[in-house]
């Protein structure tokens, strides 16, 4: 099916928010956390866009540079039609990137080298929102902040993430990012697509054409998971949909033991299986809890959501049940889930990312340039000794004078756990860059031989099948068909 961008079935829904739903207000944020960088940046601004950086010194992952041919800006789905029919017709390769804040995985850099970088951006609209139903029409340069904000007072959330409220709400969908309260792909319900030859396309829900009721599945094969986490198209608009805003949010800190951290890990393990936490846990290894204020100790947020009596319930519950301590976890202090991460769990919005900034120490706009940072991302399982067994894996893998990372691992199911290390580096110390470089590839070579698969990578580590493996096949058959000549960010996936 093709579309226009005056279709009269996609709306623009930037109207003021539904009367008569309480408002939620964001803790006042703490003096210090302001970084200079961004202080008389746009924050609050209605489009909240972080200018694009060029040169081979501003992707805070310090990977070899790439030649970049242009970096043009679209604002329209035509301009994007046209940049890609352009591309195809003059052999150049299209790098799309929604606002480019891909942060140690390669930022907005290609893979190859004379690649356009496709700036979507400046699509920024949020189309349409409905609460009733659940589910917003964004364009890719619609951050995950602006959104919250627009949900403000409404019965409806976004998913966000623990990452910068200027991160791009599709961006972190097509990479399959890890929500507050679920994956993100969960979150997708349509697509709309520009292909390689510059036809226009969509996929799975959108309303008005696929019933009432959102359901990203449909009838017949379920077409929107092709183009996550793949190079097949470019994505100038997604449905999204929208989470219910709990009545009540409560996030319990909990410590798990000193001597033996497994024993926790596999306490949780069971309380999510058996319902009584939500599949949606976060633990931190002694370095990232650093952030909650908890060092030298493995913490654990677990978020308790929804109505009002059934989270006392489930705290009461908890708090009962960890006087045992054979269960390995005990309650941490009230400032390690304090009210911006109880306020980021709510689905609120914060305008000075205020989170991010107590992570990171720079702001969205500056941290490309101010910090080295690489990421590694494996899926490990939700058990205590192949926790402990990860942890062991990255000490071995640190090569010369890197630091230990932090480890967060984000509970994905009762039986998996992504695992998000972070390699920080002085990225003025050439030295440095090369060891943290050294340790992310050792840590890629070790954990695939552990059988621990990586579930995203960057743009010097690319996964994608070869060879005559069923599923390599198969890709590749799909590639020629989608696009032949190679058009969209080659060797992205």
């Amino acid at each position: 099916m093709s579309f226009s961008e005056s279709d009269p079935r996609v709306r623009v829904a930037d109207e003021p928010h539904p009367a008569g739903v309480p408002q939620t207000q964001a803790p006042a944020p703490a003096r210090a956390a302001v970084c200079a960088s961004c202080a008389t940046g746009s924050a609050g601004t209605g489009r909240d866009v972080v200018p694009l950086q060029q040169g081979p010194d501003v992707e805070t992952g310090r990977f070899k540079a790439r030649t970049v041919a242009t970096a043009p800006r679209p604002t329209t789905v035509a301009q994007v039609v046209a940049a890609v029919r352009a591309a195809g017709t003059g052999d150049v390769a299209l790098h799309p990137v929604s606002t480019g804040l891909n942060w140690g995985l390669g930022s907005r850099t290609p893979v190859r080298d004379g690649a356009i970088v496709l700036d979507l951006s400046g699509l920024d609209r949020i189309r349409e929102t409905d609460v009733r139903r659940g589910y917003a029409i964004v364009e890719p340069g619609v951050t995950q902040g602006r959104l919250a904000a627009h949900l403000t007072g409404t019965s409806r959330i976004v998913n966000l993430t623990g990452s910068s409220q200027h991160t791009s709400v599709i961006g972190g969908v097509l990479e399959r990012g890890v929500g507050l309260q679920q994956g993100r792909a969960e979150d997708l319900a349509g697509l709309e697509l520009v292909l390689a030859d510059g036809t226009t396309a969509r996929t799975g829900w959108w309303p008005g054409t696929a019933g009432a009721v959102v359901r990203p599945h449909g009838r017949g094969p379920s077409l929107n998971h092709l183009f996550t986490q793949s190079s097949w198209a470019v994505v100038t608009a997604a449905v999204v949909r929208l989470l219910p805003r709990p009545a009540a949010v409560r996030v319990l800190p909990l410590l798990l033991d000193e001597r033996k951290p497994e024993r926790g890990v596999d306490t949780l393990r069971k309380w999510t299986e058996q319902g009584l936490i939500p599949p949606n846990a976060k633990i931190y290894d002694p370095v990232a809890a650093r952030t909650y204020g908890t060092p030298g100790r493995y913490l654990a947020h677990v978020c308790l959501a929804g109505d009002q009596d059934l989270v006392r319930a489930a705290t009461e519950i908890i708090t009962d049940r960890l006087r045992n301590r054979e269960r390995g976890l005990a309650l941490g202090p009230d400032a390690a889930a304090d009210r911006w991460v109880q306020h980021a769990y709510a689905g609120g919005a914060d305008p000075h990312d205020t989170l991010f900034l107590r992570k990171t120490g720079h702001c969205a706009r500056c941290l490309d340039r101010a910090r080295g940072l690489l990421l590694f991302l494996p899926i490990v399982p939700f058990e205590g000794t192949a926790v402990r067994r990860a942890a062991a894996l990255t000490r071995e893998c640190l090569a010369g004078a890197t630091t230990p990372p932090g480890i967060t691992m984000n509970v994905l199911d009762p039986d998996a756990l992504d695992h998000v290390v972070t390699l920080g580096f002085p990225p003025e110390n050439p030295t440095a860059v090369r060891d943290a470089h050294r340790t992310l590839d050792r840590l890629h070579e070790a954990f695939t031989r552990e059988g621990f698969t990586v579930y995203r990578t960057d743009i010097d580590h690319p996964t994608t099948p070869t060879g005559t493996k069923p599923e390599a096949l198969l890709r590749g058959r799909l590639e020629r068909a989608l696009d032949p000549h190679g058009v969209i960010a080659p060797g992205r996936h």
